[in-house]
């Protein structure tokens, strides 16, 4: 199996961070990813969607191929996946933000609807940084890809997304001996977990 890289077009000034996250992709199957492209979130984008919620830190988004390709021709731009990521460039790290958490299941009952269980719940996680919150960033859509192109035995969801993201927070933060930062990550998603679980 070919293991081809893919272009990167950073103007965010985050080399490190986008080095680590290529190391992270070793060994994976690239040949359908065709670039990804990071940019600083604008203002407008850094707005909060409800009062009271913090504004977002990273967009990201995870285009699927507009075809499918067959095995036996090379994939064409259309058979590829296209990402791009936006990461907010304040100076006002450490930054906040909600997203989808990965928490066991639990039964949903609505009249309408009979009894349904669910993996995803609002979570918030604390950015100490801003390469932080790009690796979470860049994470999340290539889970979608890895996920998409089933070279992870998750499913390509939102939930899955960011719990993947958050390992590579993690991972990254203990890659740069920031344990402190990286236990409080950890204790995040423990502390969500036990909640939405009624463990608390």
């Amino acid at each position: 199996m070919e293991h081809t890289d893919f272009a990167v077009t950073d103007r965010t000034d985050a080399d490190a961070a986008v080095d680590f996250v290529r190391g992270k992709l070793s060994g994976y199957d690239l040949q359908l990813l065709d670039w990804v492209r990071l940019y600083p979130m604008t203002d407008a984008q850094h707005q909060s969607q409800l009062s009271g919620e913090c504004p977002p830190v990273t967009l990201s988004t995870c285009w699927k191929p507009r075809d499918t390709s067959t095995a036996s021709d090379p994939p064409l731009p259309r058979h590829k996946y296209r990402i791009k990521v936006n990461v907010w460039q304040g100076n006002d790290y450490p930054a906040e933000e909600s997203n989808w958490g990965r928490i066991p299941p639990r039964p949903i009952r609505r009249r309408s609807i009979p009894d349904r269980y669910t993996t995803r719940g609002l979570c918030r996680w604390r950015y100490p940084d801003r390469m932080v919150a790009t690796v979470h960033g860049l994470a999340r859509p290539l889970f979608l890809y890895l996920a998409g192109t089933r070279q992870v035995p998750d499913n390509p969801s939102d939930s899955n997304a960011s719990a993947w993201g958050h390992r590579w927070a993690v991972e990254w933060l203990r890659y740069r001996h920031q344990e402190q930062d990286a236990e409080a990550m950890i204790t995040q998603l423990m502390q969500w977990t036990l909640i939405q679980s009624q463990g608390l």
